[in-house]
């Protein structure tokens, strides 16, 4: 190992992403661990945004996380990116000010030319409708990532007779990655019926999956929760939900139940809102 070349051990560590530079930067190994070392001094984690609401073009853009600065991919390209990393994906319907728009065309072309540089992420996450044009850009959810993050509201439809059949209709990102994504660890979404989604939770058990359903206390979706109770003693943890004006009572709480196959856990804050998160054993 003593003789292993410095070209050698920096190629090696430019493939891995920030958080496997840990194991390397502690080896006995001086080359190793002072390689290691400058890897993550250097590293920058990015996300990539593309934007496209009804009516309006295209917006694409790069931001350095925990910062609020964007460069297009153009900019971002250009600024030396040896040791730069894009780590999330978010595809969403607003808008950014003071950002260039594109056409579709042009979309499509930036949005390849950023592809080679999509191969390690965290987390990908889809707020956008996946119809109509925005088909042509299924290659850059349809990938390999950690955490999946689908928040997307329906188009205008004719509804069916239930909430399973519309929840069918749009969870094509969410079944694509249940099926497609050797990565994924989490998945992320509203708060569904458990009837909704119950074809998809065998996946779910197969591959050892967190599922966080995050919501906003109401009616509602307390009925919705509630129907994911199962074998959880819950009956006198939820709180009161009298109107949207009001918080709930009480304001915060905690509940949590496993059992040999399963995991779940209940929070809510009036502040922060509610989630439930199952992980499968």
């Amino acid at each position: 190992m003593d003789d292993v070349p410095f070209l050698f051990v920096n190629a090696v560590l430019h493939c891995l992403n920030s958080e496997s530079l840990s194991a390397p930067r502690l080896l006995a190994h001086p080359l190793w661990s002072s390689v290691a070392e400058e890897h993550h001094g250097k590293r920058k984690d990015y996300v990539f945004s593309v934007r496209h609401t009804f009516g309006k073009a295209f917006q694409f853009y790069v931001e350095k996380t925990g910062e609020d600065q964007y460069f297009t991919p153009e900019e971002w390209l250009r600024s030396g990116i040896s040791y730069s990393r894009i780590r999330n994906i978010i595809l969403c319907s607003s808008y950014q000010r003071d950002l260039p728009f594109r056409t579709f065309e042009e979309a499509l072309n930036c949005a390849h030319r950023m592809v080679p540089y999509l191969n390690n992420l965290r987390q990908i996450t889809v707020t956008m409708h996946l119809d109509g044009e925005n088909r042509s850009l299924d290659f850059l959810w349809k990938r390999p990532c950690h955490t999946f993050a689908s928040f997307r509201l329906p188009l205008k439809v004719p509804l069916p007779r239930s909430r399973a059949a519309l929840y069918i209709l749009y969870d094509r990102d969410v079944r694509w990655n249940l099926d497609n994504n050797d990565q994924l660890r989490t998945v992320c979404t509203w708060i569904h019926p458990y009837n909704a989604v119950r074809y998809l939770l065998p996946l779910c058990a197969e591959k050892r999956l967190t599922w966080k359903f995050s919501f906003t206390l109401k009616a509602s979706t307390l009925n919705s929760l509630k129907t994911w109770q199962g074998d959880a003693p819950w009956d006198d943890i939820y709180p009161e939900v009298r109107n949207s004006r009001e918080p709930p009572q009480p304001e915060e709480g905690r509940a949590f139940f496993e059992d040999e196959h399963i995991q779940k856990e209940f929070v809510w804050r009036s502040d922060r809102g509610a989630s439930l998160t199952i992980t499968w054993k």
